[in-house]
C-alpha cells in the first residue's frame, strides 16, 4: 500500500521474483515523476533470493528507508514501511503467503483485508433484517399480563425477492404493513396518491434545507462571476487609460504645466495581472532562438515573420565571422529543432567600426524553415508612449549558460531608464529610438526582444554603456574601464529599413 506521496492509498499487488521501484516508467512500481521528485529513476528493487524477499537500494540519490533507517541491503519480514527517500514516496510492504514462499511468494504493496460487520442501521424498519428482534421469554417465566391479553397482530406483508421489480401499490402495502406492525395495529389501505402526497410531504421537509442552501451556492456563483467580469473590465479600461495618457504626456513640451496632472494620475494607476510574466514567456518560447556556429552559441534571436528572425546588427557581422553553417536553435528544444540560416542583412546605417558612436544595431537572418511561434511588434502609439519608469521584460541565452545541446532561454524583468536619441539627449519621437533598461544581461543576450506590459516587442536588446574611472592601481593612478549596469535596445521599428 502507498502510504505517503502522491499516489497515497494506493493498493497493488505483485506476483514477480524481481520488484522495481522507482519513478521511471519502466518499473514495476511507479512513483509521479512531478510529484514524488526524492525518489530516483530507478530507486529500489526487491528480490526473492533462497526463499526470502530482499529489498536492496540500487545507489539511489536520496537513499532507502526503511522503519526511518537508511539501508543498503534488508531481508524482509512483512509490514516494513519503505521511504524512497527522507521525504520521499512510502510504501508499506506485505509478505502474501509468508517470506517463505519459494518462488510462489508474492510481494503485496497492501495489507491483508480484514472483513467487517456491517455497520448497524440507524431507525431500521420493523421487519427488516436490520430491526432487532424481541429476545424470547426466560424458560418458565411467566409473561406480563398486558401481553398474554394483546391481540396478536397480523402478519407483515412479505418483501418482494431482490432484483424484482415493484410498482407503487406494492410500495404503499409494504410501508403500511411495516408502520401497522411498529404500532400493533392492523394495517390499513393506503392510495398512491395518499402515498404520494405523504411522501412529497416529508421529502420537501427534509430537502427544505438543501434547496436554501443551492439557491445561496447559486447567488455567490452568480455574484463571484459579475465580480470577475467587473475585474477584467476594469483591468481593461486601466491598460487603455494608462496608453492614453502616456501617449499625452509624450506630446506634451518638458514645461508644460499639464505634465504634472498627467505623471500624478499615471502613478494611481498599474495593470493588474499577477501571473503576466509566466504568461508571456510560455506564449514566446517557442519564437525565440540562438544563434550558433560550430557547437558555439553566440547571439539571441526571435521571429518577426515565420522564416524571418530579428537580431542586432553585430550578430550578423559575428555570425559572418564564424564561418560554416550558421543555425538558429529553438529555444527549448533540446537541441533537436534546429534551422540553417540561409541569408543575413544589416540596417544601412549600421557603423560597427564606430567606437564613438551609437549606430541602429539592427539586423535580421532567414532561416530555411519556420518559426514555430512569431512575436508581434508594438505599433507607433505604443512606442512613442515608452517611458522612463516603465516594466519591461527581456528573453534570451545569457553567454555562461548557453548550451547547443539543450537550449533554455533566461527570462529578465526590468525597468525603462530613458529613451533618448543616439547621443543619449531626449529628442524627437524619431530620434528617440535608444531605450536604456536596468536588465543584468551579458554578450549572448544581445538580439533579444525586450517586451512591454501588453507583450508586445518594443525593442531588440543591443549592448551595455562603458564607465571609466580613475583609481590608484599598484601606487599609479590608472583609468579603469568597466562595465556599466545600464544597457539599452534598438527600438524595434527601425527594423522596418531591413524588412524592407
Amino acid at each position: 500500500m502507498h502510504t505517503f506521496g502522491r499516489n497515497a492509498g494506493v493498493v497493488q499487488t505483485i506476483d514477480k521474483p524481481l520488484v522495481r521501484f522507482g519513478r521511471a516508467p519502466e518499473n514495476d512500481v511507479v512513483f509521479d515523476p512531478e510529484f514524488d521528485r526524492d525518489a530516483s529513476g530507478n530507486h529500489a528493487e526487491a528480490r526473492l533470493e533462497d526463499g526470502a524477499w530482499v529489498l536492496v537500494d540500487l545507489n539511489s540519490r536520496n537513499g532507502t528507508l526503511i522503519d526511518g533507517e537508511r539501508v543498503q541491503r534488508r531481508v524482509l519480514r512483512g509490514g516494513e514501511e519503505v521511504a524512497f527517500g527522507p521525504k520521499g514516496p512510502r510504501v508499506r510492504l506485505d509478505l502474501v503467503g509468508g517470506a517463505a514462499a519459494g518462488a510462489n511468494g508474492t510481494v503485496a504493496a497492501a495489507p491483508a483485508v480484514s472483513a467487517k460487520p456491517a455497520a448497524k442501521a440507524k431507525n431500521p424498519l420493523p421487519g427488516t433484517a436490520a430491526y432487532p428482534a424481541h429476545p424470547g421469554p426466560i424458560a418458565g417465566a411467566r409473561p406480563p399480563q398486558s401481553a398474554a391479553r394483546r391481540p396478536a397482530g397480523p402478519a407483515p406483508v412479505p418483501a418482494p425477492p431482490a432484483g424484482k421489480r415493484v410498482g407503487q401499490r406494492t410500495i404503499a402495502m409494504l410501508i403500511s404493513s411495516a408502520v401497522a406492525a411498529a404500532r400493533g395495529r392492523s394495517p390499513q389501505k393506503m392510495s398512491t396518491r395518499v402515498l404520494a402526497d405523504y411522501v412529497d410531504k416529508r421529502v420537501g421537509a427534509a430537502t427544505a434545507g438543501q434547496r436554501r442552501t443551492t439557491v445561496l451556492l447559486g447567488v455567490l456563483l452568480v455574484a463571484s462571476m459579475a465580480g470577475l467580469g467587473g475585474l477584467l473590465v476594469w483591468s481593461r479600461s486601466s491598460s487603455d487609460d494608462i496608453d492614453r495618457l502616456r501617449s499625452q504626456l509624450a506630446n506634451l513640451p518638458p514645461d508644460d504645466p499639464r505634465r504634472k496632472d498627467i505623471e500624478g494620475r499615471l502613478g494611481s494607476l498599474h495593470p493588474s495581472n499577477a501571473s503576466f510574466g509566466r504568461n508571456l514567456y510560455d506564449q514566446s518560447k517557442k519564437g525565440i532562438f540562438m544563434l550558433a556556429s560550430g557547437g558555439q552559441g553566440f547571439c539571441t534571436a526571435f521571429a518577426v515573420r515565420p522564416s524571418v528572425l530579428a537580431t542586432n546588427a553585430h550578430c550578423v557581422v559575428a555570425a559572418r565571422k564564424h564561418g560554416g553553417t550558421v543555425v538558429a536553435l529553438e529555444n527549448e528544444g533540446r537541441g533537436g529543432v534546429s534551422f540553417p540560416v540561409v541569408d543575413m542583412r544589416t540596417h544601412a546605417a549600421y557603423r560597427g567600426n564606430d567606437q564613438h558612436a551609437i549606430t541602429p544595431d539592427v539586423g535580421i537572418v532567414n532561416i530555411s524553415g519556420r518559426a514555430a511561434v512569431v512575436l508581434t511588434m508594438a505599433g507607433h502609439q505604443e512606442l512613442a508612449a515608452v517611458g522612463a519608469g516603465d516594466d519591461v521584460y527581456l528573453i534570451g541565452f545569457p553567454g555562461r549558460l548557453m548550451d547547443t545541446s539543450n537550449p533554455a532561454a533566461t527570462f529578465l524583468a526590468a525597468h525603462v531608464g530613458r529613451v533618448t536619441n543616439s547621443r543619449g539627449r531626449p529628442g524627437s519621437y524619431g530620434d528617440n529610438w535608444l531605450v536604456q533598461h536596468d536588465a543584468g544581461t551579458t554578450h549572448g543576450t544581445s538580439g533579444s526582444p525586450i517586451f512591454n506590459g501588453r507583450g508586445r516587442v518594443i525593442a531588440i536588446n543591443s549592448g551595455g554603456y562603458l564607465e571609466s574611472n580613475d583609481e590608484t592601481v599598484a601606487g599609479r593612478k590608472t583609468e579603469v574601464v568597466k562595465a556599466s549596469p545600464y544597457k539599452f535596445g534598438m527600438r524595434i521599428d527601425l527594423l522596418n529599413a531591413v524588412l524592407r
